[in-house]
């Protein structure tokens, strides 16, 4: 039986004439013919050379191992290429996980095993793709920086040319190959970098991945011990091999319990992290001194509610500074991320990887369609910002909201201790938003805005808030929104910032409000062993990002 498309030119032939459809001249039957010797897809794999040397073995390059999927394609023809790459202790797609693909449809999968699953369909809509595995993972040969610009980065740069060379790839009026990028956490911060040093990367979707790993690991100063640990404890039994500014950041803010503070890190830690991600490249940008120019360049962001490594708000520093350059920058949620599981949180596991009714999947095949391919009409099917609020229900908005002062929260001075923390101790406190009235109907949608003042009750001692958003329900229980902490020391006199973004649906008798513990699970390495003493007053507000909105919802 004919395929559809030789079905279309066989239907030709017979319209025009038995006698043109046996060759000569005639372009119907040069389709016909082209059509029949179409070359079929293949994928293989590939060892690329990087020039960087490897910083492992002490050889003057290094081998980088990559999986490339070839799309069927007419003899002479060009197609995309989209560069994928795994998150942090993973490995790339290669032809056999290809082969073993699973359709869309495990609800309980993590994002980034959705996003990885994305391989195989592109590759059967007519992309190439790329899949590597990044410097001391699998099987590449080096050892792991943390994405660092001079040396994960330039193995990036590496695979494009080495895709020039070796691929029929589909170029624009300029010459410029049309190029995309995907890949989830670990896999998303190699897109950022990339198209930060490199022209040639036109489309990004990076999914739940960071701006500032500082920002993310040791925020406002205070090291997220259990992520941090966990980070690097599954890299070294996975046997991935560590670089030692790598190992050295892992001894101090992951393996060492009683390391709560960026004063028990070294400055070079500090400063290794904070220079492999996308603000250390606007804070060149921003500086007239430094020649570095930073482009425009187009990405859709994917990040989780429930992201507690990589919150929303990673991901909209990431959309503030590239939608100033110019750039086509959109956002959308959903009830996925790095979380942690049950007993160590009450936290829900993944959820709905899509936003509402828009399934992330889809979405991203019609922005690489849109950006890469030109089918500019399907970008009117991409919302600029979708934020999810449950995994049936969302809302659609020009712009992520940041809170006025419309719903503000005070916070009368109140004394919270250690033992009020989520590992079965105290209750938290919980402080209502006052005279809220019935919120059925409304929606948190956005970034709350606190303006706190933290005081420890213990001379010569730190005191350290944890300030969640939280809901108390109509049956009299409390719940923190997606298991967001916020920590804030008394030690900064500045405590006016923008606390994580939420996205979450009121229910009748909900009424929103503020959390606040003395200890938090996400800064402790097991039980609370730095905080335990932890004791301070806290007083101040919090505007929170409350408002009615109309909410989609996603039909089974």
């Amino acid at each position: 039986m004919l395929k559809p498309n030789l079905m279309r030119v066989a239907a030709l032939c017979v319209a025009s004439s038995a006698v043109a459809c046996t060759g000569g001249s005639d372009p119907v039957a040069q389709q016909l013919e082209q059509l029949q010797q179409q070359v079929t897809a293949k994928a293989y794999d590939a060892q690329i050379q990087s020039p960087v040397a490897d910083n492992a073995s002490g050889a003057a390059t290094t081998m980088i191992a990559a999986s490339v999927f070839v799309p069927a394609h007419a003899p002479g023809a060009t197609y995309p290429l989209i560069i994928h790459s795994h998150g942090w202790g993973g490995d790339r797609i290669t032809p056999q996980d290809a082969a073993d693909n699973a359709p869309n449809d495990e609800p309980t999968d993590f994002y980034s095993v959705v996003l990885d699953r994305q391989i195989k369909h592109l590759w059967d809509a007519g992309y190439a793709v790329i899949s590597f595995d990044e410097r001391g993972f699998h099987d590449s040969a080096g050892a792991s920086r943390v994405m660092d610009p001079a040396y994960e980065t330039r193995d990036a740069i590496a695979i494009l040319d080495w895709a020039e060379a070796n691929l029929d790839l589909a170029r624009d009026d300029s010459g410029d190959p049309l190029i995309g990028s995907l890949g989830g956490s670990y896999g998303g911060g190699f897109q950022l970098l990339l198209a930060a040093l490199d022209p040639r990367v036109d489309a990004l979707v990076p999914g739940a991945t960071w701006n500032d790993l500082v920002d993310a690991l040791v925020p406002n100063g205070v090291v997220k011990k259990l992520y941090a640990f966990g980070l690097c404890f599954s890299a070294v039994q996975a046997g991935r091999t560590l670089d030692t500014p790598t190992q050295k950041a892992c001894t101090q803010s992951g393996y060492d319990p009683l390391i709560r503070f960026a004063e028990g890190v070294s400055p070079d830690v500090l400063e290794f992290l904070h220079g492999h991600g996308l603000r250390a490249m606007q804070e060149r940008h921003d500086n007239p001194a430094d020649p570095f120019r930073m482009r425009r360049v187009d990405a859709l962001f994917v990040q989780g509610n429930r992201d507690v490594l990589f919150p929303i708000n990673q991901a909209l520093a990431n959309v503030r500074f590239l939608s100033g350059l110019g750039g086509d920058i959109r956002l959308m949620t959903n009830e996925h991320g790095h979380f942690i599981p049950p007993p160590l949180s009450s936290q829900p596991g993944p959820g709905w990887w899509g936003c509402g009714p828009y399934d992330s999947t889809q979405v991203l095949q019609d922005w690489f369609d849109a950006k890469l391919r030109g089918q500019t009409d399907k970008l009117a099917q991409i919302p600029r910002v979708c934020l999810s609020l449950d995994d049936a229900h969302a809302v659609t908005l020009p712009e992520l909201p940041i809170a006025d002062d419309s719903h503000v929260v005070n916070i009368e001075p109140t004394t919270v201790t250690g033992a009020q923390n989520d590992f079965a101790g105290l209750p938290a406190t919980f402080v209502a938003l006052a005279g809220a009235g019935d919120l059925s109907g409304y929606v948190l949608a956005g970034v709350p805005v606190a303006n706190l003042n933290v005081e420890s009750t213990i001379p010569g001692t730190e005191g350290t808030a944890f300030v969640g958003i939280g809901i108390r329900h109509a049956d009299g229980s409390v719940s923190l929104v997606d298991d967001q902490i916020n920590p804030l020391r008394s030690s900064d006199t500045h405590q006016f910032r923008e606390l994580i973004a939420v996205g979450e649906r009121l229910q009748s008798g909900d009424v929103p409000g503020i959390l606040l513990y003395g200890a938090f699970h996400q800064y402790e390495p097991a039980v609370p062993v730095n905080f335990l003493t932890n004791a301070y007053t806290i007083s101040g507000t919090v505007a929170l990002p409350l408002a009615q909105l109309d909410v989609l919802e996603r039909t089974p």
